[in-house]
């Protein structure tokens, strides 16, 4: 790819000189043996031609300034081709002709050479613009680029699923059906050991929470001061909970649950869409404070 730039630019800057010269061939006739006379450099020269002009005709600066109005500055910029600290083109191409005429050099030559340097500056530019050194850069770029964004996307993709496996997944809600058939499907051990065990111990009363839901919510359970967990509910579906000492309770909508506390409807205080706290059963916020304190 960089041969086939470098051969580019080196055609197009033949082209240059081979258009170059022929403008130069083609320039008025009247002057052919002046022009003749002078070097090549300045056969490609505005400025030149112009000041080869005046001086062979003895033409101070300041005597063509006097006559064309044009200030002695503007006059030796151009004869210094000074493309770039020149006026714009329309004024420029005044400037020749007025300067031509005061020291009676052919005005038509003394533009057609200066459009020829600008042509050829500007067909200059852009071969530089297209040289290989500059594609090789703007390649370069490219590739830095590409490779940025390529960096982010995977520390993004990076980031999310780090984030996604650090965060709790709610437990599936069990129906009464899921759970009539877990139990039914769990062996039953009647041995006379175990009868004899449970005959032995003291019987435990135990806290039954049925919560149904009646609406969209979610709620965080605190079963007997120990790990929480999270459950999201629909309505329709029920949630059974057990614990030897009691339950605190974060409700997400205070009017999407129905609680029943060992067959006792409990009141949720709250309206719909209110977070509520509610701890069951009602003094087990205060033996828990006693636990604390002793």
């Amino acid at each position: 790819m960089n041969n086939a730039l470098r051969l580019a630019s080196c055609r197009l800057k033949i082209e240059i000189f081979v258009d170059f010269q022929n403008i130069t061939r083609n320039s008025n006739p009247k002057h052919g043996t002046r022009n003749n006379m002078k070097t090549e450099k300045e056969s490609f020269s505005f400025g030149r031609y112009l000041q080869s002009m005046r001086l062979e005709k003895k033409i101070s600066l300041e005597k063509v300034s006097e006559e064309t109005r044009i200030a002695i500055s503007n006059l030796q910029l151009i004869e210094k081709e000074s493309l770039e600290a020149l006026p714009d083109k329309v004024f420029v191409k005044g400037f020749l002709r007025s300067y031509a005429r005061a020291i009676g050099a052919d005005s038509d030559e003394a533009v057609k050479l200066y459009e020829a340097r600008l042509n050829m500056v500007s067909r200059l530019t852009d071969a530089g613009r297209f040289s290989p050194r500059s594609s090789l850069f703007a390649w370069r770029n490219l590739i830095l680029s590409l490779t940025i964004v390529l960096a982010v996307i995977a520390l993004t993709l990076y980031g999310v699923s780090y984030f996604q496996s650090r965060r709790p997944q709610p437990e599936s809600v069990k129906t009464p059906a899921d759970s009539e058939q877990s139990e039914a499907a769990l062996p039953r051990q009647d041995t006379d050991s175990s009868v004899k065990k449970v005959a032995a111990q003291k019987p435990i009363k135990k806290l039954m929470l049925h919560i149904t839901a009646v609406d969209d919510t979610w709620i965080k359970v605190i079963v007997d001061n120990k790990d929480s967990k999270e459950y999201n509910l629909n309505s329709g579906e029920n949630l059974e909970l057990e614990a030897a000492a009691g339950f605190n309770l974060l409700i997400g909508n205070a009017g999407g649950l129905e609680l029943k506390l060992n067959g006792e409807p409990i009141k949720i205080s709250g309206k719909a869409g209110e977070v509520v706290n509610i701890q069951l059963p009602r003094n087990y916020f205060y033996r828990l404070i006693e636990e604390d304190a002793n």
